[in-house]
């Protein structure tokens, strides 16, 4: 390439700002031009060929965006967003449009294999689709017919959205239906249930006057992602609502905020609940409200408050009491007002505690459900397909006896539980998801997976060679989700509920095949009753069973519609607020249970209460808190082989407070070591090496690494490797992986997770990430 001159340059970035303005101007073209949908036609201005679209919806990350497949020569060549889609309204992250990777991944599996060497060794054969099914059935009919079928574990990676795993577990005999994203929202999602009888929330942002952020970084990442990031810019812009976030760090979300206030780790539940004191003292709370839809009086509340100071929180908190006596008048006395919180929240051992405590806030100022507060989840309820296989007795799997209260057990303490022998397993199955990446402590889920006295029998259904897959004995290469069907919901962020499509943009590569194809053969070769619950004759016989029930869609077409639009909802609904004043809440008492009977069962406090982390009150001179953080780019495991994703994030360095920095004797690009205190029964690996990344943006006892990165497996890609261009099979080439730079200049990063000890909250099961401690040293 010939060098740019700096004026050469000058020109070019007007250029492109002209652009961008044009683009910005004439946007509501580019959205016209998607009507070309309903019959339209389109060509490549570039190369002439005909260009055709298709809706369907991403699965990069939880969101579950709306999107157009662009298609040419039966290749697909771009993702955008689907305008018509009301929760991302026709944007589209960069994981979204970085999916064209994941389908083309140079590496991607497209053949059964059949392990032939050491669990973890790598070697493999390929075997016939034949052969691979014959030997899977031959293994679960024995097991089912002749043996224990709750020795049989599936492992997911999103228990919500995987209906035909749920399905084909419980119709094999076994209750055990794991779920891996439950290491990261199990608290959040118990605490909801438990108060307002439904897992999740939806801050109605868009409308709100103030928004109170802790230790969330919606603008960045969350699970709503780009539709709730929308509304809350429409409700800085439009309302002049006012941000305000408390986080041990400086985010994407604390950049915009009005204020923002470095806290102490672990004590953000202290904070609110003693905003909440302050609420009730000064006489700022409903009353009506708390005395009609809850179950405590103001007079219970303000007494059990009144311990959770301001000047306990500023000791603890390390935030002046004056500005936490500010935040929440002022939070009392704007209407409408809103919190909002993720998992980062909830990710500690008290962290149902501190969920609720949240959640109280909006509680006693009456903001919720309402216009512009915290609202409940809107969403369909999708049609169970007749017959429905029986709901098999938990296990100690499914339920846990110390976690009666979580709503899915996590896979974290499922390996625990496997690795101490509490249940027999006999055969593992691991669908979309890879928990030797994606747990805590990951030498022992290694150990888990490698020990076929734990585990005698391993299938993976993927379409990548992640690291859980490494330790299979059979992988059947699943298609990606730009070739596979289902029907999908999610909480809408409009406050509308929706249905939408995922269906192929192109038809599977190779010899990949659908989760959906995969489950119906195996059902039918095992038998044992398990073929009945499969005989659905075709996918669009399943979709259309699973949408039977959404009458509105049924009048506009069903099946069809979806196929056409990619989503639907009711083009004359408006957000209910405040349905619960017709029916109740879906709690025992029809009320929001701020004191909560189960949680008093369990041994807890039963109303919303902090308690001191032992770990991280006990810091030393050397000790720092750890902050596992999401960005924008990758999604955990997911995203590792996208190579547009990995070109911009492939390094993630140890962001660390300069104070602290020159206390320790570091400079910024040391390589710097981790290291967690040895804990009783251990795994060998306690540390790793990384590099330094001085910064203000980062509380002075804590120190923070991103996810995402750190791939020892995944392929070349996702560990910063060159592909030759002619080494994968012709569909899959592409020029570009023989030009991937940053292995040799940054290298592929470091996966923090797995130095994280396994620490569960007593209540929710979720893992206490929040809660890690590291020795911090120069190498």
């Amino acid at each position: 390439m010939g060098n740019i001159s700096r004026r050469d340059f000058l020109k070019l970035g007007a250029a492109s700002a002209a652009v961008l303005a044009l683009e910005s101007q004439f946007r509501p073209i580019a959205y016209a031009a998607e009507q070309l949908l309903e019959g339209g036609r389109s060509v490549n201005r570039t190369s002439g060929l005909p260009r055709s679209f298709l809706p369907s919806t991403c699965m990069q990350c939880p969101a579950g965006c709306g999107i157009i497949g662009y298609v040419e020569e039966s290749r697909l060549v771009k993702i955008g967003g689907n305008s018509k889609h009301i929760s991302n309204l026709g944007t589209l992250c960069a994981r979204g449009q970085a999916g064209i990777n994941a389908i083309y991944d140079p590496q991607r599996l497209l053949e059964p294999l059949k392990r032939v060497g050491p669990r973890g060794s790598g070697s493999w054969e390929p075997v016939s689709w034949d052969d691979a099914l014959d030997e899977v059935a031959s293994t679960l009919g024995t097991l089912k017919s002749g043996g224990d079928p709750r020795e049989f574990v599936f492992l997911t990676g999103n228990p919500d959205a995987d209906y035909l795993g749920r399905r084909f577990t419980h119709a094999f005999g076994s209750p055990n239906f794991i779920g891996s994203t439950s290491d990261f929202d199990a608290n959040k999602r118990v605490a909801d249930r438990l108060t307002w009888g439904a897992a999740g929330d939806m801050p109605d942002v868009a409308h709100s006057k103030y928004i109170l952020v802790l230790g969330a970084n919606p603008l960045e990442t969350g699970p709503n992602y780009v539709g709730f990031a929308q509304r809350m810019i429409q409700g800085i812009r439009d309302n002049q609502a006012k941000l305000v976030v408390f986080d041990v760090r400086l985010t994407n979300t604390s950049a915009m905020s009005n204020e923002m206030y470095y806290v102490n780790p672990g004590t953000i539940g202290l904070v609110t609940l003693a905003m909440a004191n302050v609420i009730m003292q000064e006489g700022l709370y409903r009353d009506e409200f708390i005395r009609r839809w809850t179950n405590v009086t103001p007079e219970e509340l303000a007494g059990h408050l009144a311990q959770y100071t301001p000047e306990r929180a500023a000791a603890e908190a390390g935030v002046d009491a004056a500005v936490i006596r500010t935040i929440a008048t002022e939070f009392a006395t704007t209407r409408p007002a809103t919190t909002v919180t993720d998992a980062s929240l909830s990710n500690f051992a008290a962290g149902v505690q501190n969920e609720r405590a949240a959640m109280l806030l909006s509680i006693i100022t009456g903001n919720i459900d309402t216009r512009g507060g915290l609202c409940l989840p809107r969403s369909y309820d999708l049609a169970p397909v007749n017959p429905e296989p029986p709901q098999p007795p938990p296990s100690v799997l499914s339920n846990p006896p110390a976690l009666p209260l979580a709503y899915e057990q996590a896979a974290a303490g499922t390996f625990e539980q496997i690795r101490n022998r509490e249940q027999k397993v006999s055969a593992l199955m691991t669908h979309n998801v890879d928990p030797a990446y994606s747990n805590p402590d990951l030498a022992r889920v290694e150990e888990v997976l490698a020990d076929e006295t734990l585990i005698p029998y391993h299938v993976a259904v993927t379409p990548f060679m992640t690291e859980t897959a490494r330790f299979a004995d059979i992988i059947l290469p699943e298609t990606t989700y730009l070739e596979d069907s289902d029907i999908i919901v999610r909480s809408s962020p409009e406050l509308v509920p929706f249905v939408a499509l995922r269906q192929p943009v192109v038809p599977p590569l190779e010899k990949s095949r659908p989760f959906f194809d995969i489950a119906s053969s195996l059902a039918g070769a095992v038998k044992g009753g398990m073929e009945q619950y499969f005989a659905f004759g075709s996918v669009s016989d399943y979709l259309e069973a699973r949408v039977a029930g959404i009458g509105g869609l049924q009048r506009v077409g069903g099946l069809d519609y979806l196929r056409q639009h990619g989503v639907w909802y009711d083009p004359k609904s408006q957000p209910d607020y405040g349905a619960f004043r017709a029916g109740g809440f879906r709690t025992p008492s029809g009320k929001l249970e701020v004191r909560s009977a189960l949680m008093a069962e369990a041994g807890q406090p039963a109303l919303p209460s902090y308690e001191t982390s032992a770990s991280l009150s006990r810091l030393g001179d050397r000790d720092m808190a750890m902050c596992i953080f999401d960005t924008a780019l990758h999604s955990d495991w997911k995203t590792g082989n996208c190579m547009w994703l990995d070109e911009i994030e492939h390094h993630n360095p140890v962001w660390i407070n300069p104070r602290t920095a020159e206390s320790l004797g570091i400079e910024d690009g040391d390589t710097i070591k981790l290291t967690r205190p040895n804990i009783a029964g251990d795994a060998k690996e306690r540390s790793i090496t990384a590099t330094a990344y001085l910064t203000e943006g980062i509380h002075p006892r804590v120190v923070a690494m991103a996810n995402g990165v750190g791939h020892t497996a995944m392929g070349n890609i996702a560990q910063a490797e060159k592909i030759p261009y002619k080494e994968p099979p012709e569909v899959l080439r592409d020029p570009n992986t023989e030009l991937v730079w940053w292995g040799e200049e940054d290298g592929s990063g470091v996966n923090p997770k797995r130095i994280v000890p396994v620490k569960l909250d007593p209540v929710g099961g979720g893992e206490a990430w929040g809660e890690m401690v590291v020795t911090v040293a120069k190498v």
